[in-house]
């Protein structure tokens, strides 16, 4: 049978067992015990989150309810659930340590998933071929600023849709589209009439992307 020690000492934390609405107090408010001022009469001072005590009252014992914030020692010897026969408390840290391994074990599992996925994603968006392949559309950018005004916006454009495909995951490019807009740039090159210096590389670097990406390109007639 668990004991229920109940008797008031001074410094213990109490509750109002009911309002006192005199004095302005409601059931449930806490207090500390101040000064034993007769058998089972205390003094109670209750105070603010900040310290500040807003009453100090003389109540009897049966208006308080003591608190308590430690579990009773008696309560360990109801401990059942882990542990078999007088093993109790070492099988309750052999659980525990399963259960801790298990849980290790899981997150580093899940971390080392998560890692081989980021490496995979760098090796897919960011491997040398993909460095090659950004330092190709650089070349490009540079040759297209020199191109007449009424087809730079379009150049432009076409290489912004390319960078935005090569820097996708492999799988998630879209390839059809990548083709479309390589064929784009090449009829560009061939059609402008004024002479561009690096025209010749920017054609050049243009079938080179289309082959790193595995898209066959031809180069379109001369008009």
């Amino acid at each position: 049978m668990l004991a229920t020690p109940n008797k008031l000492n001074l410094l213990d934390i109490v509750a109002l067992k009911t309002p006192l609405s005199e004095y302005n107090l409601l059931a449930g408010q806490v207090g500390t015990i101040v000064e034993i001022l007769a058998p089972e009469v205390y003094e109670v001072e209750f105070s603010d989150d900040d310290d500040q005590t807003y009453a100090m009252q003389a109540l009897p014992a049966h208006q308080l309810l003591k608190l308590h914030y430690k579990p009773l020692k008696t309560m360990s010897n109801n401990i059942h659930q882990y542990g078999k026969g007088d093993n109790v408390a070492g099988d309750k840290i052999q659980g525990d340590k399963n259960e801790n391994d298990f849980n290790n074990a899981t997150i580093g599992f899940v971390a080392q998933n998560q890692a081989q996925a980021t490496v995979s994603n760098l090796n897919q968006t960011s491997g040398a071929s993909v460095a090659e392949l950004m330092q190709l559309i650089g070349n490009l950018r540079q040759t297209a600023a020199q191109f007449p005004p009424e087809t730079h916006d379009d150049i432009i454009i076409d290489i912004d849709d390319v960078e935005v495909e090569i820097q996708k995951p492999e799988k998630e490019r879209n390839l059809p589209k990548l083709k479309k807009r390589l064929v784009a740039l090449l009829t560009a090159a061939t059609v402008v009439a004024a002479p561009i210096a690096g025209m010749t590389s920017f054609t050049k670097d243009v079938m080179e992307i289309g082959s790193k990406l595995g898209i066959e390109l031809k180069l379109p007639p001369v008009k």
